[in-house]
């Protein structure tokens, strides 16, 4: 297969791992396993009880803060999870090594990506160890982030650049940024999640969201910024005779429709089972729609 057609699939399969990953957080299985990278000290998860280690509620107990309780579909989520990032590791490697038979610039953007994903790993390892300390999972996103900005680039390189106005290209920067941020808000926004349901319990979950602090206010607040912005730009480039990045700005505006849909219903509908994996993944499509547009246009001469 060619650098670029795998380099596709490699993009299909952190997006894949991006959606593992906000099941994750969503079901609670951050601590599925509390040990890295084997889980309960097996390679292979236990399914039951009985497969656990000897007095693991003891050898556990200080890294989960007391709360030893075994879920084996907490635990399988988590492991999935895992075996999905090694499964990218893996691809991101091959195309670094398609990428060097390529080109040189091919190259140090596909092996800073995979520099990336390597620290992540790494990170991974120390948000299982910090119990899911605060900023470290919205690190780990962050980096997540420059994976794909990284690849995206790569995989345009020797492509041609589609030329636009300078008011719409920057319209484009902002609503990346825009974007950002938002994804940022989102990310602390889950954080303090978690310190909600320790306090409140998991039989509240109708009364999480009421107990979130100013950040989700703000977050919440913001998507107005995120809706005036694309709305701009879709009828910036509406109005253009741009026809080549028509198709970018209607995608923008479905996939704006499903993120706002998915954060109503968790505002309001008591964070309905999927809907906080579907929210992270599609914000993240938008960014990723953004940041290959971005890559691929130029100043109109």
């Amino acid at each position: 297969m060619t650098f670029h057609k795998f380099g596709f699939v490699t993009l299909l399969c952190i997006y894949l791992l991006i959606l593992a990953g906000g099941i994750v957080r969503s079901t609670g299985s951050g601590m599925g396993c509390p040990d890295w990278p084997k889980c309960f000290g097996r390679f292979i998860p236990p399914t039951k009880e009985s497969e656990l280690p000897l007095h693991y509620e003891i050898t556990y107990k200080e890294k989960l803060h007391g709360e030893v309780l075994f879920n084996p579909i907490k635990t399988w989520i988590e492991y999935i999870n895992r075996l999905i990032g090694a499964l990218t590791g893996l691809f991101v490697l091959i195309t670094t090594i398609l990428a060097y038979k390529t080109g040189k610039k091919e190259f140090i953007l596909s092996f800073l990506a995979l520099l990336l994903v390597l620290g992540n790993a790494v990170l991974g390892k120390y948000v299982v160890d910090s119990f899911l300390l605060p900023g470290v999972v919205t690190l780990h996103m962050l980096l997540s982030i420059g994976v794909l900005f990284l690849l995206l680039k790569a995989l345009q390189v020797k492509q041609s650049r589609i030329e636009v106005s300078p008011t719409i290209r920057t319209w484009m920067l902002i609503n990346l940024f825009i974007c950002v941020i938002q994804i940022v808000l989102g990310t602390q926004v889950r954080e303090e999640m978690d310190h909600v349901i320790v306090q409140w319990g998991e039989n509240a979950k109708s009364e999480w969201v009421s107990h979130l602090g100013i950040i989700y206010i703000i977050h919440r607040t913001f998507s107005w910024v995120l809706v005036i912005g694309h709305l701009i730009l879709w009828y910036k480039i509406k109005k253009s005779n741009f026809s080549s990045i028509k198709n970018y700005s209607t995608y923008l505006l479905v996939f704006l429709s499903i993120s706002l849909l998915t954060g109503v219903l968790m505002a309001y509908v008591s964070l309905p089972l999927g809907s906080q994996a579907i929210h992270l993944t599609i914000s993240l499509v938008i960014l990723g729609l953004h940041m290959n547009t971005w890559i691929k246009t130029s100043l109109k001469a």
